[in-house]
């Protein structure tokens, strides 16, 4: 169906900044990314479409993308999602399951890593599509010295713990210690409503 014949999505309410949604079993999913060669890491750095100047040290491996972040009922997903969607969509389900959606979409999923020392500058996502989804990120692997940043606090997240963060006030990352930072993102939305 085209969406322009859609009904609108209604805007989600986000927390404040952060909301701890609660552990999650990233094991198997650490083992996946542990696995993956530099030469992967920057052929799907490469393709992705979220190249932004202020993720100057990131890289990505974009699963799942809405294209220029419009209406998340036209995401699209890239050939390595099909390679793990076993594994993410398990950890997808528990992370949101205080949510008690009854038909969950995830229009968005990635790998975010951010180099040691280096940081993201402080932006907002946007409209679009980001009003219309819940912004999920789960840390797989992390140090004392990274910090998800808002523009009054910095919130260290654990890794394992699911969170979500508010993507539509400015935010930023700092990775101040010497390991990279890395966390599965995606985002949802209940197509119930």
């Amino acid at each position: 169906m085209n969406t322009e014949q859609q009904q609108p999505l209604p805007d989600v309410e986000k927390p404040d900044s952060i909301r701890e949604l609660g552990p999650v079993d990233i094991t198997e999913l650490k083992l996946w990314v542990s696995r993956l060669s530099e030469t992967i890491w920057n052929q799907e750095d490469e393709r992705k479409e979220n190249k932004f100047p202020c993720f100057h040290h990131t890289r990505h491996i974009v699963f799942r993308f809405i294209p220029s972040n419009r209406d998340p009922r036209e995401s699209y997903a890239n050939p390595i999602w099909h390679l793990c969607q076993g594994i993410l969509l398990p950890l997808f389900e528990k992370a949101i399951a205080p949510y008690g959606f009854s038909q969950p979409v995830f229009p968005k999923a990635m790998l975010a890593r951010v180099a040691a020392g280096h940081i993201i500058d402080r932006h907002v996502d946007g409209a679009g599509s980001n009003l219309k989804t819940h912004k999920i990120h789960i840390p797989l692997s992390t140090n004392p010295d990274a910090f998800f940043c808002t523009e009054k606090d910095r919130f260290h997240l654990e890794e394992g713990i699911a969170y979500e963060v508010n993507n539509i006030k400015p935010h930023g990352v700092e990775n101040r210690g010497d390991t990279d930072r890395n966390h599965l993102i995606f985002e949802v939305y209940d197509q119930a409503v």
